[in-house]
């Protein structure tokens, strides 16, 4: 965390309310996207990413960095509020979506074939994981969290992770070449 995050963050326990809002401008996106590739739903991801922001209101004041970001805090209250809604529920806490969209510009319509196909392909792969590993690699490609942040939030060690991360992309790796291998026979 640099100097100016340490003071913005000191300003957002004082409840400045200009820090505030740059808090929330800066990981809308990520606690977004994050609740949106496990709840499938538009709506539920923006009443859970608003109870995010409340939650970091109400208890920043308690906040203390203890060696990891900011940004990894409020992936564990995202975290929390989904085990707490599938508890709820009794359903799994993760789930793959095709509904996420590429926001690239394309100019060509085969590639966006070509890219829904692979995405796909990719999804149905993934759904072959175990839970444990689609949520590493959600986290770490979709999320965008670095490896301690994914230790800290699912409370495992970074070498873990590590590992995790390997095999899942290795089974990916596999599960893909299986399909390519039986289109080839099919051809």
């Amino acid at each position: 965390m640099t100097t100016s995050d340490d003071a913005l963050i000191r300003r957002a326990q004082a409840l400045d309310p200009g820090a505030l809002a740059e808090l929330y401008d800066r990981h809308f996106d990520g606690i977004y996207r994050y609740l949106f590739t496990r709840l499938r739903h538009q709506a539920d991801a923006e009443d859970f990413t608003e109870q995010v922001f409340l939650k970091m209101v109400d208890s920043i004041q308690r906040y203390r960095p203890r060696g990891v970001a900011f940004s990894s805090w409020l992936y564990r209250i995202a975290h929390n509020l989904l085990v707490d809604r599938y508890r709820r529920a009794g359903r799994e806490a993760v789930e793959l979506t095709d509904q996420v969209q590429d926001g690239r510009p394309h100019a060509d319509p085969a590639t966006l074939a070509q890219n829904s196909e692979d995405r796909r392909l990719l999804i149905e792969a993934m759904r072959r994981l175990t839970p444990e590993q689609q949520q590493v690699i959600t986290m770490r490609f979709i999320d965008n969290l670095s490896v301690d942040e994914i230790a800290h939030l699912t409370r495992r060690r970074p070498g873990a992770i590590h590992s995790m991360q390997h095999r899942a992309l290795a089974s990916l790796n596999r599960f893909l070449l299986e399909r390519e291998q039986v289109e080839a026979r099919r051809a």
